[in-house]
This record gives C-alpha cells, sequence and structure tokens, in this order.
C-alpha cells in the first residue's frame, strides 16, 4: 500500500520534501475511511445478529449489557485497532499518533469496566437480597479507583513518564485529592456502617425531619440516599448523615405488619361526675358494658361493705362517668375486628392538663397500609367522640368566635 501510496506521488509530481507529510495524510485519511467502515460493519452485525439473539433469551442479563452500551463500547475499540495495526507499521510512525491511541484504549477500556460494573449492580438488584445489602456505593467505589487509574496511565503516557513516578507526585496532591473527594470518603464509610449495621435498605419507609424526609427509601450510591416522600417528592440525605444524625426507619413497623394507634381524647374536667343509680342502670343496657358494670358493682360493694362506708359518694367507692367511658373504650376495642389484641391495648387517663383530661387510646391496628391504618382510625375516634356525649362527658375545645357570641345572647 506504501509504494501504491508513492506511486501516486510520483505521478502527482510531489516535490521530495512535501513526499512524507502527503504520504501519512493519504494513509490516515484511508485509515480513518477503513476504521470507520469497520466500526459500522461490526456495529450492524451486533445488532443483526448477537441482539436478535438476546430477544429469543429469558434471561435479563442481555438487556442490562444492551441497556449500559456494553457492546456499543466494545464495538468502540474496532477502530482503535485498526488504527493501531495499519499506522504502527509504518516508517515514519509518529509517537503523537501512538499517544493519542493508547489514550483512546485507556478511555475506552474504562468506559467498558464502568458499563461492567453496572450492568453487575442491575443483574444483584434482581435478587431479594439486594434491598438489604445494596452494593451500588462499593462498585462505585471500584470505579473511582478505575478512573484514578486511568488518569494516571494517561498522565504517564503523554509526559513520557513512569506510571510509578506520576504515582509518587500525586502524593504531594493527597491533600487536595482528600478535600475533593470528601463526600465520596465520608459516604463509603457511612455506606459500609449502614449495611453492616442493617440501619436502613432499599424500600424502607424512614423519617428524617431534619432533612425533610419522609418516605420510601429508592436508591443507597456512594455519596448520598435518595427518599421519596409520600408526595412524590425526592429528598436527597448524606449517606453520613444517617450516621451523625438521629432518624426514624419504620421497618419493624412493616415487618411486624401492625401499626401503633396513639392519639388522646381531651374530657372537659367539669364534666367529670360520680353516676347515680338510675344513671348505672341506664348503662347496664349498652351490651359490652352490662356484665362489667355487674361485677364492678358487686366489687365496689364488697369494698364498701367491708369498710361500712354509708351512702355518701365521698366515703366509699362509686363508679364515674369517666371510669366507665374508659372501659367502654377497651371493651370496643378488644371487639374490634381490625385491632390486634395480641400486642399492647390500653385505655389510659393521663395527666390533666390546662386542655382537660386525656384519655389515651394505645392499640395496634392489623395493616401498616397507609390509607387502612388511616381509615381504622378514623372510624375509632368518629364512633367514640359523639358517643362521650352520652356518658354525660363533653370534649374539650378551646372558645371558638359562636361560644362568645352565644355567652352574650
Amino acid at each position: 500500500m506504501i509504494k501504491f501510496y508513492k506511486y501516486l506521488l510520483g505521478i502527482m509530481g510531489t516535490n521530495p520534501e512535501h513526499e512524507k507529510i502527503m504520504l501519512i495524510s493519504l494513509i490516515l485519511i484511508t485509515t480513518l475511511i477503513i476504521a470507520v467502515g469497520m466500526h459500522f460493519l461490526t456495529n450492524y452485525l451486533i445488532k443483526k445478529h448477537l441482539f436478535t439473539l438476546f430477544e429469543k433469551t429469558a434471561t435479563k442479563w442481555d438487556d442490562y449489557m444492551i441497556d449500559r452500551n456494553l457492546f456499543k463500547y466494545i464495538n468502540a475499540l474496532v477502530p482503535l485497532i485498526v488504527l493501531e495495526i495499519s499506522i504502527g507499521k509504518l516508517e515514519f510512525y509518529q509517537s503523537f499518533f501512538e499517544k493519542v491511541i493508547s489514550v483512546g484504549f485507556i478511555v475506552i477500556i474504562l468506559l467498558i469496566g464502568n458499563a461492567v460494573l453496572d450492568v453487575i449492580n442491575d443483574i444483584y438488584e434482581t435478587y431479594p437480597v439486594s434491598r438489604q445489602k445494596p452494593i451500588k456505593s462499593y462498585l462505585q467505589v471500584l470505579s473511582i479507583i478505575g478512573s484514578i487509574i486511568a488518569l494516571i496511565l494517561i498522565i504517564a503516557l503523554l509526559m513520557d513518564k513512569s506510571p510509578v513516578k506520576v504515582l509518587s507526585g500525586v502524593g504531594a496532591l493527597t491533600a487536595v485529592i482528600m478535600f475533593i473527594f470528601k463526600d465520596a470518603i465520608l459516604g463509603f464509610i457511612a455506606s459500609i456502617q449502614l449495611a453492616a449495621n442493617n440501619m436502613v435498605a432499599i424500600g424502607d419507609w424512614i423519617e428524617m425531619s431534619s432533612h425533610g424526609a419522609d418516605g420510601d427509601v429508592i436508591e443507597i450510591n456512594l455519596t448520598n440516599v435518595k427518599v421519596q416522600n409520600f408526595d412524590k417528592t425526592i429528598t436527597t440525605i448524606p449517606s453520613y448523615a444517617l450516621i451523625s444524625s438521629s432518624f426514624r426507619n419504620w421497618k419493624g413497623m412493616q415487618q411486624a405488619g401492625n401499626r401503633r394507634i396513639k392519639r388522646p381524647i381531651f374530657i372537659d374536667s367539669n364534666s367529670v361526675k360520680f353516676l347515680t343509680p338510675e344513671e348505672v342502670n341506664k348503662f347496664k343496657e349498652i351490651e359490652v358494658l352490662g356484665s362489667y358494670i355487674s361485677e364492678k358493682e358487686e366489687e365496689i360493694k364488697e369494698y364498701n361493705e367491708k369498710h361500712k362506708v354509708e351512702k355518701s359518694y365521698i366515703n366509699g367507692r362509686r363508679l364515674t362517668n369517666i371510669g366507665l367511658l374508659r372501659a367502654y373504650i377497651k371493651l370496643f376495642l378488644l371487639e374490634h375486628p381490625m385491632i390486634n389484641n395480641n400486642l399492647t391495648l390500653l385505655v389510659r387517663q393521663q395527666e390533666p392538663t390546662p386542655q382537660g383530661i386525656p384519655i389515651e387510646i394505645y392499640c395496634f391496628a392489623k395493616t401498616t397500609v397507609w390509607q387502612e391504618y388511616e381509615g381504622i382510625q378514623s372510624d375509632i375516634f368518629e364512633h367514640l367522640i359523639p358517643l362521650i356525649n352520652e356518658f354525660g362527658l363533653t370534649v374539650f375545645q378551646n372558645p371558638t368566635g359562636n361560644d362568645f357570641r352565644n355567652l352574650n345572647n
């Protein structure tokens, strides 16, 4: 081929001093055309035969390779190989071309390596263990290490220095490198701690008010954790923040299959009173309270007789409307089909406050689905709040404009 080019140059009457330059130009142009042609040819063959074969397979692995452009990067090696073979045999082979081709090889191999790491992560995420032990952060560390090695090789190649000498020179820039990759280093250490201690995994519902996060974890990578909030916004939290700051993980609740209901009803203390026998008999008509009141009356009667209590309410024990309300709520929850009786179930009276006497309901719903949980909780309180008036009690609330207008009237 070289003799043919020289023959053409002789026919064209090229000056001897320009012969070498023109010969290099012609060979380069022809080689580039061949290299580009080979690239499109191999690309066509890959799509025509290899991709068609992959479409017939049931495995997802080959699909991940295509999505991550692995074969596209591999095919990019073809023109570089053609250039290396064609130009490398020239007597006037220039070191510049050698360096350019070598740099191209390093960059393409780096891209192939990163694509392989992405494919490995995609395949790993198809297994259930990936939700508890994600490896994306570790693969990102490998990618960074590969990029640093590639950068050192390119610098050494362009400077005609040994990579060892370049690497020793980088030692002087350690402080700068540590500053640049501070977040990556902190994130890598944090991701190891998160995985080792099983603190958070993909799919967990976490709540971190300091960063405005309240939703499901959708991604854990080298430097941050992405949370999709319930309003569909995305909050990005630095990985090391999950180690240095507190956050709430609702995984235990989700795994247990039950969600806690903990809410008080504030009773106006002015409406609390002892019950008369007539009122007690009226409450006996409530099905869930009938047997409870009878047992309680026997207990109170025995106590009062034992201590020789007269009929005065002050001297002995008596039933109160707030006590019967508390008993009714507990019996009502015990019979509720969506409340788990095997877990803690309390209806307790807490310390009085300026807002009244809190009667707190503490129990667990038999679901973790948000919509179902809120429905169960709402149904319970929608039943109890209007029922409170039947016990002669009043729900406390701050005075409103209507209260003042009625007072004036």
